[in-house]
C-alpha cells in the first residue's frame, strides 16, 4: 500500500528520469527571510527540504540566501539586493526569490528552469494584475495591464536580466522613491520601465497561487503553533473620536469587537452612550500623541491584568478575532515583538527606515510596550507627528526592535487587492469603510472564522 512518502518519490523519480542541462548548483535561492523565530525557523526548514531532496538525487544543492542575515536596508524591496547578488554569484543561471512560506518541488523547478533559455531576459512568477487603479498602487493607471508577481509563490530572474537590472541600478542608482507599499507591484514597475526596453512578467502556471498537482511553488497557508492564544490575553485598543462614536462603533460593536473581552474606546470625549471610553490628546492629523497615551495606559492595564498582547486599531479596522488568536499562537509574547503589515519610508536609502502601517492594525507584546513608554526615545516629537511612521518605524528602531511583516494584515480594503492574492492566504484585517458595506467585508471574509471559533474559546475559558 502506497503513503504519501512513496507516491513523492515515485513523481521524484520520474521528474529524474529526465536529464537536467542545468546544473543545479547554479540556481540561487533567496528566502526573503525576517528575523523573528518564526520566521527564520520556517526559512531553515524551507533550505534543508531542498538540500535534502537535491541530495536524495545526487545533484549539488543550490545556494541560499537568507535576506535577514544579510543586514541590507530596505532588502524586502529586492532593489538592494541586485548588485549584491549578482556581485556574489555573476554566473548563476537563475535566481529564485521566494518567501519562507513558499512550498517548493525542486526537482519540478529544476526541469521548468531548465526549459527557458538564460541567454535571455526572462522573469518568470504567478502574475498578478489591476482590474483598476488602486490606492495601494497610487492609482496609478496601468492600461496595459502591469502584472507583478505574488511573491509568495516565488518568481525567479534569469541570469541575463539580472545583468540587465544589475548594470541600470549601477548607472541609474537606486530609484528614488519615499514610500514603499507593495514591494512586488514597485520592482515589476521598474522593471517593465514603461515598455522602454524592459521586461514584462511571464505568467507560469506552474508557480501556483494555491496548490495544485502540477505545481513546482505554491504559498503555504497558514497553520496554528499552539492552541488559540485566550481573548483573555488580548487588550484591544480603538482610536476614534466622538464624530465617529455613532457611525464606525456601532458597525464594529456587532461584528469584530463583540468578540473581544478586554477593550478600550480611546476618544476625545466621554459619551453615556458607549462604555469603555478613555480620553486622550486628539488632533486632526499624525495623532503621536494620541497613540503615545494609548500606550501608556495599555502599559498599565497589561502589567495589572497579566494580558500579553496589546492591538491597536483605527474605528475603521475590520478584523477576525478569531484568525488572530491563531496568528498569535505563533510568537512569544515574551518576547518584544511588533506584528503587522510593514511599509517603508526611504527604506531603500540610507537615512530611511520600515515600520507597521497603522490602519491595518498591530500587535505589540506587553513588554515591547512597556521598553516603548519607558523610552525617552519614543516621546512624540509634535502631537501631530504620524504615529505609524514614528513609533512603529523610528522608535522601534531606537529600542533595538525590527517589526515583523505578515501579509495577512491588509491597510486597504478588498477591492483594492488581486483576488488571485488574496485566495491564497486567509487575512486577518482589512482597512477603510470607504464605498464599501464593512458589515458585508465582514460577513464575507471572517464570520464564519469568528463563529466557528466561538464554541472552542468558550470551552477553552472555563
Amino acid at each position: 500500500m502506497f503513503t504519501n512518502k512513496n507516491n513523492t518519490i515515485l513523481w521524484l523519480m520520474f521528474l529524474f528520469a529526465f536529464s537536467f542541462s542545468l546544473d543545479t548548483s547554479n540556481i540561487v535561492v533567496v528566502v526573503l527571510s525576517q528575523h523573528e523565530g518564526y520566521h527564520a525557523a520556517h526559512a531553515k526548514l524551507l533550505k534543508d527540504k531542498i538540500i535534502e531532496e537535491t541530495l536524495a538525487f545526487d545533484q549539488n544543492p543550490p545556494k541560499f540566501i537568507f535576506t535577514h542575515e544579510e543586514h541590507v536596508n530596505g532588502s524586502w524591496t529586492y532593489f538592494p539586493l541586485i548588485t549584491i547578488l549578482y556581485s556574489r554569484f555573476p554566473k548563476a543561471d537563475w535566481f529564485l526569490f521566494c518567501l519562507d512560506n513558499t512550498a517548493i518541488k525542486f526537482q519540478g523547478l529544476v526541469k521548468l528552469l531548465d526549459s527557458y533559455n538564460t541567454s535571455k531576459d526572462y522573469w518568470l512568477g504567478h502574475a498578478l494584475y489591476d482590474k483598476d487603479p488602486t490606492i495601494i498602487h497610487h492609482f496609478t493607471d496601468q492600461p496595459k495591464k502591469l502584472k507583478y508577481p505574488n511573491v509568495a509563490s516565488g518568481f525567479a530572474i534569469s541570469n541575463t536580466l539580472m545583468k540587465s537590472l544589475n548594470s541600470r541600478l549601477k548607472i541609474f542608482g537606486i530609484p528614488e522613491t519615499d514610500f514603499s507599499i507593495d514591494a512586488s507591484y514597485e520592482f515589476a514597475n521598474y522593471i517593465f520601465n514603461k515598455g522602454k526596453n524592459g521586461t514584462r512578467l511571464t505568467h507560469v502556471p506552474e508557480f501556483c497561487g494555491f496548490f495544485t498537482t502540477n505545481c513546482v511553488t505554491y504559498p503555504k497557508g497558514f497553520h496554528v503553533c499552539a492552541n488559540s492564544v485566550s481573548r483573555e490575553k488580548i487588550y484591544v485598543a480603538v482610536k476614534t473620536f466622538d464624530a465617529n462614536h455613532q457611525s464606525r462603533i456601532p458597525i464594529i460593536s456587532k461584528t469584530w469587537l463583540k468578540h473581544v473581552k478586554n477593550y478600550g474606546l480611546f476618544s476625545n470625549i466621554e459619551d453615556k452612550k458607549l462604555e469603555n471610553v478613555i480620553i486622550v490628546p486628539n488632533t486632526k492629523e499624525g495623532h503621536c500623541a494620541k497613540t503615545y497615551a494609548i500606550l501608556q495606559h495599555a502599559d498599565k492595564i497589561l502589567q495589572s491584568r497579566g494580558i500579553d498582547w496589546l492591538v491597536i486599531a483605527d474605528d475603521d479596522t475590520i478584523f477576525s478575532i478569531a484568525r488572530l488568536t491563531r496568528l498569535l499562537t505563533c510568537y512569544n509574547p515574551n518576547n518584544p515583538v511588533a506584528l503587522g503589515e510593514r511599509y517603508g519610508f526611504r527604506v531603500i536609502h540610507d537615512d530611511g527606515y520600515e515600520y507597521l502601517t497603522g490602519g491595518a492594525g498591530l500587535v505589540l507584546s506587553a513588554p515591547l510596550v512597556h521598553r516603548i513608554v519607558e523610552s525617552t526615545a519614543c516621546q512624540c516629537p509634535k502631537s501631530t507627528t504620524p504615529d505609524d511612521m514614528f513609533i512603529f518605524g523610528i522608535c522601534l528602531n531606537k529600542v533595538g526592535v525590527r517589526p515583523t511583516h505578515s501579509p495577512l494584515f491588509h491597510q486597504a480594503r478588498p477591492i483594492d487587492y488581486s483576488m488571485n492574492y488574496l485566495s491564497s492566504q486567509e487575512p486577518v484585517s482589512f482597512h477603510k469603510f470607504w464605498m464599501i458595506d464593512p458589515i458585508q467585508v465582514y460577513e464575507h471574509w471572517f464570520k464564519e472564522a469568528d463563529n466557528e471559533l466561538q464554541s472552542t474559546w468558550q470551552h477553552t475559558e472555563l
